[in-house]
């Protein structure tokens, strides 16, 4: 993927006007001249609001663009690997597979499963079968979601990985596991006596010529320092004791430029939310933000009723990317600027399911974004995150009508449910107007008492934010993906949707007979995008049937799913979108059964029928402020209260 950033020679395209950068003014505007050496002012607001619009055009063919480098994050399938290593991992899901079926899903006793191993290499003519012992190990690895990946010999990313590979490295693997990975801490040279005699026992029950080749001690030594050193000293030494040996390089983190890292993590918040039609409360939303580790700067927050998941994770990436002009667009009571943006070079997650998708590796792939997981239990390495929340949480969250505090001992009394009368929009706006115009400009202990704002503005001088040349092309990398999808005559088909156009048939012509593409896909059932191998694009591909545009693809297929249970063809077309309308039906009827509800709610909070919040005397309240008054205020006066003994 292509990148920009706003320095000196960058030609664009406005309304066909060719324009290139010359510098900035003494007042941070740019400065432009097109092709007749006339002047063009703007600021910086003004560009990007352009380039989110697409009026502004990144011109391709031009020196100062850049390229987001290579970057592979553990990846997530047999075809990122070498073809050797990839066939090793089949090999051992085949013996596996077969084991767990004749077993029941449980590998049987050493006995039996000899025997087994035994037969299976017999039936697949491999002349050297698995240990038991071996084949142990690889249930261990295999059994957590059957997952062939794991499978794959685990010295493929080292260096040298020809001296020491096959049934040496199990070998090797196994007696490091018994001989070296010990609270007694054994030294090299007694695990390497060890493994030879393992070797040599090996050796005789093999033919001359398939007998195994020891590796000196000085190669075992190179495998052992290509280890993980902390994980071995948390085997030999015990977590604390390598927790405090490698304190540096846990406990400590430095970092130098804005970009550098990105925390992202989740949270539920401590505030209630209501329906926007019926001001029935639907629950306690999520946040999920990405956090600039140098400059505290919040890079985007998503508010999601939905448990995290990839898509949520993906949308606040490309949040985070994009520049803010539109979204402040929405929000004129925002008083301040929002310059976060640009491409990270790291980005630091926890260990949650969605970041280990193979969705989001695939894209931080594909952005240059290397991913860093934290080690279990190391939750000093994303502080700065858990920092925010907490934050966040006590300067505002708790400071709203309906909030549930941090827990029961803190509520008390406090009426939650009936004093929740904030929307998810409203209450996006809210955050959205705290992060902006008062996290941002407050100074930071951590930034030795300056704002996120002039630290991120101050660092911007050392390292200008890059941009994607396309947001298309960013929100085709961030969606989620169909490998090898078949082109047809009549296009592609997903989720029982066929999308074509001419761009895809002349892709197709180019690849040839039985043409397979990347898709890749949202929620809106209107279009996919298909990568093109040849000039590395994305084309934007529309749904055949126009009705299709602005629906949802979640809803779709649960339409589909009742048209199944109903014993229907769920690829009937008609009878699927009347399944969707009656879906859509229900949930207008489910609202207005509660009408009535309604209008006590509405009653009783002193909220209209939206749940806008309104005064006694029936005028609106204003705008919220951007750091709410508590929403409990206990009675000036309180009753009197007589302590008596208790009776016996």
């Amino acid at each position: 993927m292509l990148t920009f950033s706003l320095k000196q020679n960058l030609a664009v395209e406005m309304k066909g006007r060719h324009l290139v950068l010359t510098g900035r003014l003494m007042n941070r505007k740019l400065a432009f001249k097109d092709e007749f050496g006339e002047p063009l002012v703007m600021t910086e607001k003004e560009f990007y609001s352009a380039y989110e619009k697409k009026d502004i055009l990144v011109s391709e063919e031009q020196p100062v663009l850049g390229r987001v480098p290579s970057v592979r994050n553990a990846p997530p399938d047999l075809t990122c690997w070498p073809k050797a290593h990839a066939e090793e991992a089949l090999r051992r899901a085949a013996y596996l597979d077969e084991l767990l079926q004749e077993g029941n899903g449980v590998l049987p006793g050493n006995g039996k499963l000899m025997g087994l191993i035994q037969g299976i290499a017999t039936r697949r003519n491999d002349a050297k079968p698995p240990s038991p012992s071996t084949v142990r190990r690889w249930a261990r690895l295999y059994l957590r979601g059957k997952c062939t990946v794991r499978l794959v010999p685990a010295h493929n990313m080292k260096g040298r990985t020809h001296v020491v590979k096959g049934r040496l490295e199990e070998l090797l693997e196994e007696t490091l596991e018994t001989s070296f990975l010990k609270e007694e801490r054994p030294r090299v040279n007694q695990l390497y006596d060890a493994f030879v005699l393992r070797v040599e026992e090996e050796n005789t029950h093999l033919l001359p010529a398939d007998q195994l080749k020891l590796p000196s001690e000085m190669t075992v030594r190179r495998y052992i320092d290509r280890l993980d050193p902390y994980l071995l000293d948390c085997a030999r030494l015990g977590k604390y004791a390598a927790d405090n040996k490698h304190r540096d390089a846990t406990g400590k983190l430095l970092v130098k430029q804005i970009l550098d890292r990105w925390e992202i993590d989740h949270t539920l918040l401590d505030v209630l939310v209501v329906d926007p039609v019926t001001g029935k409360v639907i629950g306690r939303p999520y946040i999920t933000v990405v956090l600039d580790r140098r400059s505290r700067m919040v890079m985007a927050f998503l508010i999601h009723l939905a448990a995290p998941n990839t898509e949520s994770v993906l949308r606040v990436i490309e949040r985070a990317i994009r520049p803010k002009v539109a979204w402040l667009e929405n929000h004129p009571e925002v008083e301040n600027d929002w310059p976060a943006r640009g491409l990270p070079l790291v980005i630091f997650p926890d260990n949650a399911a969605e970041f280990h998708a193979l969705d989001s590796v695939l894209a931080f792939d594909e952005l240059g974004i290397e991913i860093l997981y934290p080690r279990s239990r190391g939750p000093q390495m994303k502080g700065a995150i858990e920092r925010f929340f907490r934050t966040l949480a006590v300067a505002l969250i708790h400071c709203l009508r309906g909030t549930t505090f941090s827990n029961s001992r803190e509520r008390g009394d406090y009426p939650a449910e009936e004093r929740a009368c904030l929307t998810l929009q409203e209450l996006e706006a809210l955050v959205l107007r705290w992060v902006v115009d008062v996290y941002h400009q407050k100074p930071h202990r951590g930034l030795y008492g300056k704002t996120p704002a002039e630290v991120w503005r101050a660092g911007e001088t050392e390292r200008t934010p890059r941009l994607p040349n396309d947001l298309d092309a960013l929100e085709a990398v961030l969606g989620l993906r169909r490998p090898a999808t078949r082109v047809h005559h009549y296009g592609i088909e997903l989720d029982g949707q066929q999308y074509h156009c001419p761009e895809l048939g002349e892709l197709a012509r180019r690849l040839g007979e039985d043409a397979r593409v990347d898709v890749r896909y949202r929620d809106e059932l209107g279009y996919v995008w298909v990568r093109d191998p040849f000039r590395n694009t994305f084309l934007q591909v529309p749904n055949k049937d126009k009705e299709m545009v602005g629906m949802s693809r979640d809803i779709y297929n649960a339409a589909r799913a009742r048209v199944r249970d109903e014993k229907g063809d769920a690829n009937d077309r008609h009878r699927v979108r009347v399944a969707y309308a009656s879906i859509m039906a229900e949930a207008e009827a489910a609202r207005q059964s509660n009408k009535m509800r309604q209008r006590r709610f509405a009653t009783k909070t002193k909220t209209d029928p939206n749940g806008q919040p309104r005064s006694s005397q029936g005028a609106e309240v204003a705008a919220a402020s951007p750091v709410p008054v508590p929403a409990y205020e206990p009675p000036s006066e309180l009753p009197a209260m007589s302590i008596r003994p208790r009776s016996n």
